[in-house]
């Protein structure tokens, strides 16, 4: 029995780091409607992000507690349990959390009093495109790697 050639790949299990291998912009989606919070991951994923997904802020801040920190996250505002302006205030509190960018994506009017007083990336209203929505993401991290088209 003879071990693989260097240059073969193979598959990786679950967390495995690969030196080398390009790692993807992890994105953390908080989005209390399931539509809408599993299209825009569906969309993430396609174009080469890894996503990890929380129904309301609360929820967020427990998978950020234990999970590798995103690159950037998506937060929808009005949401059951804790919504996006407490969970803005909680990140910001915490010298862990308080540099990830954020980019609120909500159909709250960005004239909205707790929108002017809140400390935000980047504000992206509903409904958007989505060239605006890779666009903010793409301003605030690096885009995914260039997948091979073999």
């Amino acid at each position: 029995m003879h071990s693989p050639a260097p240059s073969q790949h193979r598959s990786t299990t679950p967390g495995e780091v690969v030196l080398g291998a390009p790692r993807k912009p992890r994105i953390l989606v908080i989005e209390d409607h399931e539509l809408a919070r599993r299209a825009l991951a569906a969309l993430l994923l396609t174009v080469g992000y890894e996503v990890v997904e929380a129904t309301n802020g609360r929820e967020a801040l427990m998978t950020l507690a234990t999970e590798a920190p995103p690159d950037v996250i998506l937060l929808d505002l009005v949401m059951p349990i804790m919504d996006g302006w407490e969970f803005l205030k909680r990140q910001r509190r915490d010298w862990r959390l308080c540099t990830i960018p954020t980019i609120v994506i909500s159909g709250v009017p960005s004239h909205d009093p707790r929108c002017l007083e809140m400390p935000i990336v980047r504000l992206l209203p509903k409904p958007y495109t989505i060239e605006q929505l890779m666009a903010a993401i793409e301003a605030e991290c690096s885009p995914p790697p260039a997948r091979n088209s073999a």
